[in-house]
C-alpha cells in the first residue's frame, strides 16, 4: 500500500529517459477484464509515440500475465531504461489515462492521497461508538468504544405526570439523556485521542440523525474542522457499506474542491492577477514557468506545436522559435503536452471532469507571480 513516505520518494525521481505514467480504472462492478484490458490498449496507442516500447511492454505483459483483477484502480510507472518500475494496486477506482515525462505524473496520486489516503468512519451511537480507519480504501486500524448502557424505562411507569415529574420533563428521561450525553462526551474524547495517534486527514460520522448532530457539537473544534459529511447508518452497517458511503462523501468532497479550484482561476485570470484560461495564454505561462496549478477538462485536445530545442509549446504554426530559434514540429496535443511540462518543473494538475465553467475554455492556471 502506499503512503505518504512513498509519494515523497517518488516527487524526488527524475530520469533523462521518458517515464511511462498509467492509471487504469478496473473497477469489476462497471466493466469485464478484458474490457479493461481493451480501454488500456487504447490508452498506450495514444502515447506509443512518446513512450519507449520497452515501457509499453512491460505494462501489458503486467495486466495480461500478472495482476490479479482483485482490485479496483491501478496505478504503475515505468522506465526500463533507468531500472524503475512501480506497481501500486488499489481499492478505489481511479481515472484512466496515460502521460509520459522525465518526472513520473503523480497529481492524480496526489489527489487520491489527499482526499482517500487517510480518514477515520465514526459509527456512533448512543451508548458506543466504532471507530474505523481507511487509507486508499483499505481498512488499517478499528476500535470499539462502550459507554454506559443507556436503559429506557417502560411506558406508564414514570413517563408521565406525577411525582417524578418536574419542569414538565420526566426525571427518568432527563437522566437518560444525560446519560447519552455523558457517553457522546467520552466518545468525542476517544476519537480525539484516536485522531492523534492515527492523524486522518478527513472524518466521516455516521449513525441516528439527532445522534450524530450532538456528537458533532461535543466534538473538539479541531476535529469538527476535519469532517467532511456524514450519513444515515445503525450499529449493524458492515464495513463494506461504511466503505461505501464514505467513498461516495470524499467523491462529493473532492468535487466541490475542484470547483472552489476552477473558480479560483477564473476569478484570478479576470482580474488579470495570477490567473489565467485558454491554451494560448496558459502555454505563454508555462513556457515563462510560471504555473502553480493547472486545471485542465478531462476531455479537452488541441493540436499544437512544439519546438525541437527548447520545447516551447504554441498554437501557431511557426517557422522558426522566437526564443531559441529552433524549428517546430506539429504534435497533436498541446494540452497533453502543457500537462507534461508543469509536471516536470514541480507544478500541480488538476484534471477536471465535466464542469460547466472550466469546459467552454479547456485549461487553466494559477500562477506563481
Amino acid at each position: 500500500m502506499i503512503d505518504e513516505k512513498e509519494l515523497r520518494k517518488l516527487t524526488r525521481f527524475q530520469s533523462d529517459n521518458p517515464i511511462l505514467s498509467i492509471y487504469l480504472n478496473v473497477d469489476p462492478t462497471e466493466h469485464t477484464s478484458e474490457e479493461y484490458l481493451l480501454s488500456l490498449r487504447r490508452i498506450l496507442e495514444e502515447v506509443e509515440d512518446e513512450a519507449n516500447p520497452e515501457d509499453i511492454a512491460a505494462v501489458r505483459r503486467y495486466f495480461e500475465h500478472e495482476y490479479d483483477w482483485s482490485g479496483r484502480g491501478v496505478i504503475i510507472f515505468a522506465c526500463v531504461k533507468a531500472d524503475f518500475w512501480r506497481v501500486y494496486p488499489l481499492n478505489i477506482p481511479v481515472a484512466s489515462g496515460a502521460t509520459v515525462a522525465r518526472r513520473p505524473y503523480l497529481s492524480p496520486l496526489a489527489a487520491l492521497m489527499n482526499a482517500y489516503g487517510r480518514y477515520a468512519v465514526i459509527l456512533v451511537s448512543r451508548q458506543d461508538a466504532q471507530f474505523f480507519l481507511f487509507q486508499l480504501g483499505e481498512l488499517v486500524e478499528q476500535q470499539v468504544v462502550a459507554g454506559s448502557q443507556v436503559r429506557k424505562l417502560k411506558k406508564g411507569r414514570g413517563s408521565s405526570g406525577g411525582p417524578g415529574r418536574r419542569g414538565g420533563a420526566p426525571i427518568s428521561s432527563r437522566r437518560e439523556e444525560e446519560m447519552v450525553t455523558r457517553n457522546l462526551r467520552e466518545i468525542a474524547k476517544e476519537a480525539a485521542r484516536f485522531s492523534r495517534r492515527h492523524k486522518p486527514q478527513h472524518m466521516i460520522l455516521a449513525g441516528a440523525e439527532p445522534t450524530v448532530a450532538q456528537f458533532r457539537d461535543l466534538l473538539p473544534k479541531s476535529l469538527r474542522g476535519k469532517v467532511i459529511g456524514s450519513f444515515g447508518a445503525d450499529p449493524g452497517t458492515t464495513k463494506p457499506e461504511l466503505l461505501e458511503r464514505s467513498l461516495q462523501i470524499i467523491r462529493q468532497a473532492e468535487e466541490t474542491r475542484k470547483a472552489e479550484i476552477v473558480q479560483a482561476v477564473f476569478t484570478a485570470a479576470s482580474k488579470g492577477r495570477e490567473g489565467v484560461v485558454g491554451l494560448d495564454g496558459t502555454l505563454s505561462a508555462a513556457h515563462e514557468g510560471r504555473i502553480r496549478t493547472l486545471i485542465i477538462d478531462r476531455s479537452y485536445r488541441a493540436p499544437g506545436y512544439r519546438c525541437d530545442h527548447c520545447d516551447y509549446l504554441t498554437t501557431q504554426a511557426l517557422d522558426t522559435c522566437p526564443f531559441c530559434g529552433g524549428k517546430f514540429i506539429e504534435i497533436p496535443d498541446a494540452a497533453e503536452a502543457v500537462v507534461t511540462k508543469v509536471i516536470e518543473e514541480g507544478g500541480n494538475v488538476e484534471v477536471v471532469d465535466q464542469n460547466p465553467q472550466l469546459a467552454p475554455a479547456g485549461v487553466g492556471a494559477l500562477l506563481r507571480y
